[in-house]
């Protein structure tokens, strides 16, 4: 046989393969649905069918979120199973229609099923989606309540192996060009040797606007409303490699909570294994009047070519007080969220010079300055 035809052979195989995997996954999700509505789940005490799924089936919350929806789904629509299980649609091929299916037009899928299994089995994955958003509009047309003046709208989050935040959104109308121009006055450019792309840059400015936020949404001004993120952490890891758990159960990685620790309120907690004895009373890392200081010698940011305002920054410990390092007006200086977190990430060597400049070095030699902005030009030179 030759290579082309090996090539081929290998090819409708795989093919083969992953039409077999879709219908037995939905097989699977149907089981589920079944198990679900038993209520046999329960016995083991489970406060959720999706809970029970995440804890044996080792899933993710979407994870097991995904398995309950479809097979709900399929559970419902005969004609949508039947489709399923014999590979007429693939399992993305459902989801689309689960996604375009409102609960208002559930009744109108079950007299439309089997017709609408017949418009989709031949389609790929872009028509399919396309096919689906016509049938949904001219759905809604047929019930008695109006078309909706926006799109809906929608925000899925959560976290990933990594503990990173993903997650996808709709924002209509005004919501989305507000936060186009909340994006757009976010992103910052660094200069000639910035080579981050534009999602990346994009990134960076989300990760700014939802600091800024945590800082200041209680009263403008000076960030002092801390802690808006919590994180737990045992002392014997202070001096060491501090690793912390979020509120939500996330552990943080070493980076994020050095950068957290420079700044924060701290509460010491006693414990007895996992009972709290007491819960001490909040300290902050850095007083409110010591931060008026370095915020009156810095105006802003002291990353070199940043310019953001006070309001968006933290006050970082050049010599992290972990490792002794003083907490007073001389080792202490302004950055932004996202600089704070890129000079902790990339070890960067960050002196305070007498005049008050601040003199960045990265580990490759590079090395960058920048001068204080909180006082006028004329109180400089004096």
């Amino acid at each position: 046989m030759g290579t082309a035809a090996t090539n081929t052979t290998n090819t409708m195989k795989a093919l083969e393969r992953l039409a077999a995997h879709e219908r037995e996954a939905a097989a699977v999700a149907l089981e589920f649905a079944e198990l679900e509505a038993s209520g046999e789940w329960a016995a083991d005490g489970a406060v959720s069918f999706s809970a029970w799924l995440r804890h044996h089936g080792r899933l993710s919350h979407a994870g097991a979120k995904e398995w309950q929806h479809h097979g709900r789904f399929l559970r419902r629509f005969p004609a949508l199973e039947a489709a399923a299980r014999d590979g007429r649609l693939s399992a993305t091929q459902i989801r689309f229609i689960r996604n375009a299916c409102r609960p208002q037009l559930e009744p109108i899928l079950e007299e439309q099923q089997d017709a609408l299994v017949e418009i989709l089995a031949g389609l790929d994955a872009g028509d399919t989606q396309r096919a689906c958003h016509v049938w949904q509009l001219r759905a809604t047309a047929l019930i008695d309540t109006p078309l909706p003046t926006e799109r809906e709208r929608q925000l899925r989050f959560g976290a990933d192996s990594s503990g990173a935040i993903v997650g996808n959104f709709v924002l209509p109308g005004q919501a989305g060009s507000e936060f186009a121009q909340a994006v757009k006055t976010a992103s910052t450019w660094d200069g000639a040797e910035d080579v981050r792309t534009t999602s990346e840059k994009q990134a960076d400015a989300l990760f700014e606007i939802a600091a800024f936020y945590n800082k200041n949404h209680e009263v403008p001004g000076t960030p002092r409303n801390h802690p808006h993120v919590e994180l737990s952490l045992d002392a014997s890891t202070l001096h060491d490699m501090p690793i912390a758990i979020d509120s939500n159960g996330q552990v943080v990685d070493p980076v994020t909570t050095d950068t957290m620790l420079c700044h924060c309120a701290m509460h010491q907690i006693q414990r007895n294994n996992h009972a709290v004895l007491a819960y001490g009373r909040s300290q902050y890392t850095v007083s409110y009047s010591l931060f008026r200081s370095v915020a009156a010698r810095d105006g802003g940011c002291r990353f070199p070519g940043c310019d953001r305002p006070v309001r968006f920054c933290d006050a970082h410990h050049i010599k992290h007080w972990r490792h002794g390092g003083p907490t007073d007006h001389d080792n202490l200086l302004l950055l932004c969220s996202r600089h704070h977190h890129h000079v902790h990430r990339n070890q960067l060597d960050v002196k305070l010079l007498p005049d008050a400049t601040v003199e960045v070095t990265w580990p490759d030699g590079r090395q960058r300055t920048s001068r204080p902005r909180g006082r006028p030009p004329a109180a400089r030179a004096a």
